[in-house]
């Protein structure tokens, strides 16, 4: 339901470990960068199961945590690494590099005043809220097709693209 993400491969409510179930959702094609609708789109349906849960439930629990930690990772990364956002192109991030002089550079952490962190902090926030308003509205949207997705799991356990897209309809091309 995201434009810019590519298909599911598959889908599965098997636990393994510590994960209850997966989606999984390789690159369609070989890419060296990834563009901020990409990753916004990522966003979204990392926090699709969150959404899903308040929406099917309301209420939350503890399984979306993963995909929870891995989307705050991205936005984190758009802000501080890729300057994906109002603060402008500049790396934030750890600084693990060579200084002008050549000399290699190894400490934690940021090297930016508290009160900037704190811009940081808000913009990655603000990315993580509005992904989350796109998955909330994508699945109180499409409820009936998230309704049959769940009963044919709960029968099959594993989806494959086909079965997949046989109750959601094919990917559109990008």
């Amino acid at each position: 339901m995201l434009p810019k993400m590519d298909p599911v491969h598959r889908i599965s409510i098997v636990a393994r470990g510590m994960s209850l179930g997966h989606t999984l959702i390789p690159p369609a094609a070989d890419r060296s960068h990834e563009t901020r609708s990409q990753m916004l789109d990522q966003l979204a349906a990392m926090l699709g199961g969150r959404a899903a849960e308040e929406v099917v439930f309301n209420e939350m629990t503890s399984g979306a945590s993963n995909d929870i930690q891995v989307a705050t990772r991205l936005a984190r990364a758009m802000v501080e690494d890729f300057g994906m956002s109002p603060l402008g192109p500049i790396n934030f991030g750890t600084q693990n590099d060579t200084d002008v002089y050549g000399n290699t550079n190894f400490f934690e952490g940021s090297n930016i005043s508290q009160a900037m962190q704190e811009r940081v902090d808000s913009e990655v926030k603000k990315i993580i809220d509005q992904a989350y308003k796109v998955a909330l509205a994508i699945v109180k949207r499409e409820r009936k097709v998230l309704d049959k997705v769940s009963v044919a799991l709960v029968k099959e356990e594993t989806l494959d693209r086909d079965a997949f897209e046989k109750i959601t309809g094919p990917k559109p091309t990008k």
